[in-house]
C-alpha cells in the first residue's frame, strides 16, 4: 500500500497568512491555497503551496465575487454578506468580478485517498455554509483529519441556530477549531511586518529542504485548475 501524503488546504488564502502559519508549525506538508482576489496574487510568489486563483464553492464554473476595495478580508461571493464590516461602504459602492470557482466536495473527493492526512482550512466570508453542508451530504467530509474555520454566521444572515447545527453535524466527524492569522497578514500592513514574515518563510524554507519537503511534488494535482 503507497504511503498517504500530508495535505493542507487552504480555501480563504487571502495575502497568504495562513500558509504562513500553518506551515511555521508543520513544515513538511503539501499545500494548496484557493484565493480568487488578484491583488493578493503577489504576496504568493516566495510562498511553498500552490496558488488556485479561484473560489472555493458549491460548483465548478464561475462566480461573482464582491471585492472588499478597503483591505481585501471582507471579500465574498454572497450578496447577502457585507462585504466592509464597518459599513463605510455598502456592497453596490464595491467592484465586482466574475472569477472561476470549485466545488470543494468533488476537489477533495478527486484528489484527496483515504489514506492521505488532510488538514482542510476554511475562511471564505460566509460561502462556508452552503460548502461544508455539500461537504456533509456527499460524505467528502470523511476524508478531513483536521478541521479548522472561521464563520461569518452573524454576517450573512446565517442564524446562531443553524450555524450551531452545522457545527454540531462537523463535530460527529472531527474537532471544529478556530482559525485566525491575522498577526501574519501583510497586506497594507508597512515594511516591519513584511521582513518579518519574509524571516519566517525563509525559516520555512529552510525545514522543507531539511524533511524533503521540498523536492517532493505537490501531493494534489492541479492540472485540471
Amino acid at each position: 500500500m503507497s504511503q498517504g501524503k500530508r495535505i493542507f488546504i487552504d480555501c480563504g488564502g487571502h495575502d497568504g497568512c495562513s500558509v504562513v502559519q500553518f506551515l511555521s508549525g508543520r513544515p513538511d506538508f503539501s499545500c494548496v491555497t484557493f484565493e480568487p482576489n488578484e491583488v493578493m496574487s503577489p504576496y504568493y510568489r516566495f510562498l511553498p503551496t500552490r496558488l488556485v486563483k479561484k473560489a472555493v464553492s458549491t460548483h465548478d464554473g464561475t462566480v461573482e465575487f464582491i471585492v472588499d476595495p478597503l483591505d481585501g478580508d471582507g471579500s465574498s461571493i454572497l450578496e447577502g454578506k457585507d462585504v466592509v464590516y464597518d459599513g463605510s461602504l455598502a456592497n453596490t459602492e464595491c467592484p465586482r468580478v466574475v472569477v472561476g470557482c470549485v466545488d470543494l466536495s468533488g476537489f477533495v473527493k478527486a484528489h484527496v485517498r483515504p489514506e492521505d492526512y488532510l488538514v482542510l482550512k476554511i475562511d471564505v466570508e460566509g460561502a462556508e455554509y452552503g460548502i461544508l453542508e455539500k461537504m456533509l451530504q456527499d460524505g467528502t467530509v470523511s476524508l478531513i483529519d483536521e478541521f479548522y474555520a472561521e464563520f461569518h454566521w452573524e454576517k450573512c444572515g446565517v442564524s446562531q441556530a443553524v450555524h450551531d447545527q452545522l457545527v454540531a453535524k462537523l463535530q460527529q466527524h472531527f474537532a471544529v477549531i478556530d482559525w485566525d492569522a491575522g498577526a501574519l497578514s501583510v497586506h497594507g500592513k508597512g515594511w516591519k511586518s513584511a521582513v518579518r514574515r519574509a524571516a519566517m518563510v525563509s525559516w520555512i524554507w529552510i525545514r522543507r529542504v531539511l524533511s524533503g519537503a521540498a523536492f517532493r511534488p505537490h501531493a494534489v494535482a492541479t492540472a485540471a485548475l
